[in-house]
Formats: structure tokens, C-alpha cells, sequence
């Protein structure tokens, strides 16, 4: 898919009732939506590339094979048609999460 229309055709998908209704019943065990991407070198979004996660560690993201963080615990899964499975896309390093008090 061309990477600009990935964000077109998620905005236009977000509002349909039937992804509405999948997003009503994710909402009963915490879980919400998102849409899979990285950016490309002029900023614009592209695909994220299966086997590849974003990762989060100190408020940075940064993008790795699955299998070189794997120790760490997926925030977000997507479809794989090869696998016929979900596997995560996105994790964190909740290890060097700090606790900020007051702040949510």
C-alpha cells in the first residue's frame, strides 16, 4: 500500500460503524486502536514492515526486529496474514518507566 494512503484509509476506517463496534468491544479489556507505521526520511508515514516493532525506551521510539525485543511486553498487536495470528507491533521498556507524582 502506497504509504500515504495508509493514513487515508485508516482516517476513513476509524468512522465506519463496523470498526466503531470493534473498538466499542476492545474498549471492555482496556484495548483500543491504532495504526501500525513508522516514517520515512521526509517525515511522511509508510507501512511498519512485518517483523518490525516500534519500540519505546525513555520517550524515544525507535524501530527493531520482534526477536530483538523480546523480552520486553507488547502495548499494541496487529494481523499477520502470513502467520494467520496477531503478533505485536509496538512494545516498551517498562523497566526504565519512572513514576512522576502527580502526573498521569
Amino acid at each position: 500500500m502506497v504509504a500515504s494512503s495508509i493514513f487515508q484509509v485508516a482516517q476513513s476506517a476509524i468512522s465506519n460503524p463496523d470498526v466503531q463496534e470493534m473498538v466499542k468491544k476492545l474498549s471492555e479489556y482496556g484495548l483500543g486502536i491504532c495504526m501500525p507505521h513508522m516514517h520515512d526520511s521526509t517525515g511522511n508515514f509508510a507501512p511498519l514492515p512485518p517483523g518490525i516493532v516500534s519500540f519505546e525506551s525513555d520517550l524515544q521510539v525507535s524501530f527493531h526486529k520482534a526477536c530483538e525485543v523480546s523480552d520486553s511486553p507488547a502495548v499494541a498487536w496487529r494481523w499477520d496474514d502470513d502467520k494467520q495470528t496477531v503478533v505485536p507491533c509496538s512494545k516498551c521498556d517498562v523497566g526504565r518507566w519512572h513514576c512522576i507524582p502527580n502526573q498521569a
